[in-house]
């Protein structure tokens, strides 16, 4: 199980609990009406769409509460050989020391 920054919100994502992030060749599964510019972004559980393309609902749209959600520098981040997340410009595997503080997470 690797883990992802979501490329819609910034936060730290596990693959196996969010339909390995709904890209990579999957997103025709998936209604993206209302999210269209998240369409083929590797999406967390919270951002991902909340219907698939038959009309039927996913799992998606909450936060799964499996682990704490940590939310990082967009764009800073991306997955290491060993399946962790890595930062970017220093390798630095301890996401956890960039967190940021999102005041409204309804509205990401």
């Amino acid at each position: 199980m690797s883990l992802f920054q979501c490329e819609n919100c910034g936060c730290c994502e596990n693959t196996a609990l969010s339909g390995q992030g709904c890209n990579d060749g999957i997103t025709d599964y998936y209604s993206w009406v209302g999210i269209e510019d998240r369409k083929g972004l590797k999406l967390c559980s919270v951002c991902a769409p909340t219907h698939y393309a038959h009309g039927g609902l996913t799992d998606f749209g909450i936060w799964h509460d499996c682990f704490e959600r940590v939310f990082l520098p967009k764009g800073l981040f991306k997955t290491s050989k060993n399946g962790n997340l890595e930062h970017i410009e220093n390798g630095d595997q301890n996401y956890k020391l960039y967190r940021i503080q999102i005041a409204d997470v309804d509205s990401i």
